[in-house]
């Protein structure tokens, strides 16, 4: 007896392994067939919460249709055992889902077992209806028995068929009943019924089959996607976290590259000063040639400077478009004048027709911008001319910088605006600058919403064409502007008073030397203090030429506008080593000439002479 109960037992636990689709036993099952299981448990519990209502309500029509045809204990037993199944499957139901969140290899088998037992128990309740009503009441009862069996079997294929082989079960001991009994019971024998009710259960277990294998595959496809989205998740992470250390890398770049502008710029901005005084005093023909090839090395080191500077601030993302209305007619006649300087040893003819024209964008990088463009055809032109011109178009204002020189190859006309690019210069001529000018005007012209076009033909020239949107342009009444540089007369400076106040010993020492050879009296200041005192002293100071980054407590342009009290802010020229846009516009805006260092000394005479006039 043992040993059967043993065998009876092992049977049913192969068959709930089978119905399972894997053994109590199992430590652990695959992810997917784990999350397979888990979700279909969660559908099935889901539908027979709401199944239950339908049986109720299906029951009391039945229990009342056929109370005349059928002897009530009968009718009563079965529709009482239909609605008592119900009742138990919802409560097994309860049970299960309370369990499922955290579940087990164990329990979730165990929630397979009892869901199997009560669907299988309450589709076998519902066939007996073919024992307890159709042999003992008219045909009536048997049509009203196949009608609530195949309401049953189409019941059950939408709320469980998702479990292939529980639903098959289920069908087969709900029709199979109806099937025996339409053969061997029914009078008379209904064999047409049968067939009918065989290729309904065979359809039904198709259909049902085909349903479980979109089940399975949908939540194959949701757990490759929360897959995807934790692997997203954790890039993500990652991602924030390289962003993060990126951005304090930057953090830490930017004020590096702050401190490195005024750091460098001073030193360079003192070597410019001496070497303009050493340019005036000297009289040798050799050591005037010395002087300016040590003049012409501190430009390349300046503007190779510059580049670097400007490029580190693009690429970080600090550089931002500060926006205000200038004339760029204007704009262009002072770069071609400081353009004429180095094209007048190869006899190049610079040529602008600038109509008069007002534009809203970046002074600065505009200047930056068509500084670069023009220098670079004065620098690959040898012989013939450098045009700049303005031209209004119907898209707005193009700028074109036309040069006779070496010309661009098509393989090179768009590699010249990559970094460190130079088309003839592969030995790195110093002459030829870094290679970094296009880049950055390229950077610019994003930034300015600038459309920058290139023609070229090797041999015969460069043509590029800056395009200013219609809506940064408007006209201006004034005249058109001298495209000659005036003379510098230096003696004009003579025995003016000029205040220096800069808080580097050598920018003080160098300022002095260089105003001093253009036959000027400086005064020399180190702090506000200074300064203060020797306003309150009443000293008369013709000039000022002030530094923007002085001391903690005060800025340079706090002090300017100290001095505005006193004399005319025209009078009052600030020089800074910070080239931030923004800090450059507050200063001018506030009245006051800026002149970003290192200052040419050229550029600081010629700023000097304007100062003085009326």
């Amino acid at each position: 007896m043992e040993d059967r109960r043993r065998y009876c037992g092992g049977r049913t636990m192969r068959l709930f392994d089978y119905i399972a689709g894997f053994s109590r036993y199992d430590q652990e099952l695959d992810p997917r067939l784990l999350s397979l299981t888990m979700e279909s448990q969660r559908v099935r519990v889901h539908q027979s919460h709401k199944a239950l209502w339908l049986v109720l309500g299906a029951g009391l029509v039945y229990l009342f249709g056929l109370w005349d045809e059928v002897p009530p204990v009968l009718l009563s037993a079965w529709i009482g055992l239909i609605l008592g199944f119900a009742v138990l499957r919802v409560l097994v139901c309860r049970r299960v889902e309370s369990k499922l969140p955290d579940a087990s290899v164990p329990v979730l088998y165990q929630n397979e077992a009892m869901l199997y037992v009560t669907s299988v128990a309450s589709t076998i309740a519902v066939g007996s209806g073919f024992w307890w009503v159709g042999l003992h009441g008219p045909d009536r009862a048997d049509f009203a028995v196949i009608m609530l069996s195949l309401i049953y079997a189409i019941g059950t294929t939408i709320n469980s068929s998702i479990h292939i082989r529980g639903f098959s079960w289920m069908l087969i001991a709900n029709l199979g009943q109806a099937l025996v009994f339409l053969v061997f019971f029914a009078e008379p024998v209904a064999l047409e019924s049968a067939a009918a009710m065989l290729a309904i259960l065979i359809l039904l277990i198709e259909f049902g089959r085909r349903n479980a294998d979109v089940f399975a595959e949908s939540i194959r496809i949701r757990d490759e996607n929360r897959e995807q989205n934790a692997k997203l998740e954790k890039d993500k992470i990652i991602i924030e976290k390289a962003l993060n250390l990126a951005r304090k890398a930057n953090e830490e770049k930017n004020r590096f590259m702050a401190a490195a502008s005024h750091d460098l710029r001073q030193p360079l901005h003192a070597m410019t000063l001496f070497l303009g005084s050493l340019r005036h005093i000297s009289t040798d023909e050799r050591m005037i040639e010395l002087v300016d090839k040590i003049d012409e090395t501190s430009t390349l080191l300046h503007e190779q400077f510059n580049s670097l500077l400007d490029l580190s601030k693009f690429d970080a993302g600090v550089v931002a478009a500060d926006l205000s209305d200038f004339r760029l007619d204007v704009l262009l006649k002072n770069i071609v004048d400081a353009a004429r300087h180095e094209a007048q040893p190869k006899n190049l003819a610079i040529h602008l027709y600038a109509t008069p024209v007002t534009v809203r964008s970046d002074m600065l990088l505009m200047e930056r911008l068509l500084r670069n463009l023009v220098m670079n055809a004065v620098r690959y032109t040898d012989r013939g001319s450098v045009s700049i011109q303005t031209r209004r178009l119907r898209q707005g204002l193009s700028v074109s910088i036309i040069d006779t020189g070496v010309g661009i190859a098509p393989e090179d006309q768009e590699k010249i605006f990559q970094d460190y690019y130079q088309v003839s210069n592969k030995a790195r001529t110093k002459g030829k600058g870094s290679g970094l000018g296009l880049a950055i005007v390229k950077r610019i012209g994003a930034l300015l919403d600038l459309k920058i076009s290139l023609k070229s033909e090797v041999g015969v020239g460069s043509h590029f064409t800056v395009l200013i949107p219609a809506r940064s342009v408007q006209e201006t009444e004034e005249p058109e502007l001298a495209g000659k540089l005036d003379v510098l007369d230096d003696t004009r400076l003579r025995d003016r008073d000029i205040l220096i106040v800069d808080d580097d010993a050598s920018i003080l020492d160098a300022m002095a030397v260089l105003l001093q050879t253009w036959g000027c009296h400086t005064i020399r200041a180190s702090s506000p203090d200074q300064v203060d005192r020797l306003m309150s002293h009443g000293e008369p100071f013709d000039l000022v030429l002030l530094d923007d980054m002085l001391d903690d407590r005060l800025s340079g342009l706090d002090i300017a506008n100290k001095l505005a009290a006193i004399m005319p802010r025209r009078r009052i020229i600030m020089a800074t080593g910070n080239a931030n846009s923004a800090r450059i516009t507050e200063i001018r805006n506030a009245g006051f000439k800026v002149l970003i260092k290192p200052v040419e000394y050229t550029v600081l005479l010629k700023n000097l002479l304007e100062a003085l006039e009326d």
